[in-house]
């Protein structure tokens, strides 16, 4: 099949978080099966190419006004007419995220060229109490359109589907990372992969730290070299990294003892599984997507926002490694079993055709 897929951010800004990581491991497990995907993304550094070729799948980058990409809302002025060339040799189109620019020029050319999409919010369609009023206004001027307008509705846990207006096919991420190798992994040694959003509760690693003495903590992920002065008294037991690309970032989670994710709403959480992938446990905050999945998987679940039964659980797994061990090993099983890009590739191949089959057939 001929695939256009429209993400804001893309290979290789890391540092964007997971839709950028779920949108590349997608289109490159589409292209191994044999489809010819082209990804249409912001381009964010100007170093990077407008157009190349990575993992066998085209990449077309476009320029916009810096200051709305500083606000992670990526537009390109006339992406609507170039889209509009592209669509005539696509089956399907496949829009990541759906607050941002290039969201909309897409639905708006799909529309103009009848050409069906699917819609993968990636947990961005609840307001999570971040710039409510934007998100109230956008919805209400074309958020909800592209919402009701997209053909099928990906979603990545049950947890996310329930939030959704309408049904939605609930696909789990794959999961992959490079081979760490053999680093030296180091006594009680806590890692964060985050970012300063208040969805990823990086404010309550202070209190996480405090209560677990001899502890250090490594922090991978985009967060200003002052971050660390939160710390107060305990600052000298902690290490920004700052973005760490997969290389990288998967020696990191082999060198630590446990990665800490307090994180709620999340609809999915690819660190965790990313660690047990790399031979480490974690201990993760429930009550979305991230635990729904983890659980199920065998990991460490404890109550969101209880910073008590976090250290307790993070304590003991320090402390047992046996245990830490063996967690690390059953979610990586599950992993390499159930969230494999592969196996998401193929179960997205039969949505896509269907979607196609019913266009030839005239269904709306």
């Amino acid at each position: 099949m001929r695939l256009l897929h429209v993400a804001p951010f893309y290979e290789p800004v890391w540092g964007l978080g997971g839709m950028v990581r779920a949108a590349s491991g997608l289109c490159r497990a589409l292209a191994a099966r044999g489809h010819d995907v082209t990804v249409v993304t912001a381009r964010l550094d100007p170093t990077h190419a407008a157009q190349e070729v990575e993992g066998g799948v085209r990449i077309l980058r476009f320029d916009g006004p810096a200051a709305l990409a500083r606000q992670l809302f990526p537009w390109a002025p006339g992406l609507t007419r170039r889209l509009g060339e592209l669509l005539r040799e696509v089956d399907v189109v496949h829009i990541h995220g759906h607050r941002n620019g290039l969201a909309v020029s897409a639905g708006r050319a799909c529309r103009r060229a009848r050409v069906p999409f699917v819609l993968q919010p990636h947990g961005t369609f609840p307001r999570h109490g971040q710039r409510v009023f934007e998100k109230r206004v956008f919805d209400r001027v074309v958020g909800e359109r592209l919402v009701a307008q997209a053909a099928e509705l990906i979603a990545v846990s049950e947890a996310e589907a329930a939030e959704l207006p309408r049904p939605a096919q609930v696909i789990g991420n794959g999961v992959s990372m490079p081979d760490p190798g053999h680093p030296v992994r180091h006594p009680r040694r806590l890692l964060f992969v985050g970012n300063a959003s208040r969805q990823k509760r990086s404010h309550q690693l202070p209190t996480l730290l405090e209560s677990l003495p001899k502890a250090r903590l490594d922090v991978v992920g985009p967060l200003a070299p002052d971050f660390a002065k939160a710390f107060g008294a305990e600052a000298p037991r902690v290490t920004l990294r700052g973005v760490l690309d997969h290389r990288e970032l998967a020696r990191a989670y082999a060198q630590a003892s446990l990665v800490v994710h307090p994180a709620v709403g999340e609809t999915f959480g690819l660190v965790p599984f990313e660690a047990a992938l790399c031979g480490t446990a974690a201990v993760v905050a429930g009550g979305h997507g991230c635990g729904e999945w983890f659980g199920r998987a065998g990991g460490c679940v404890v109550p969101p926002d209880d910073p008590l039964a976090f250290a307790r659980e993070a304590e003991k797994r320090l402390t047992d490694r046996a245990l830490a061990a063996a967690e690390a090993k059953a979610v990586a099983s599950f992993a390499r079993a159930n969230l494999t890009w592969e196996r998401v590739a193929g179960r997205l191949e039969v949505h896509y055709r269907r979607i196609v089959a019913e266009r030839g057939r005239g269904v709306a």
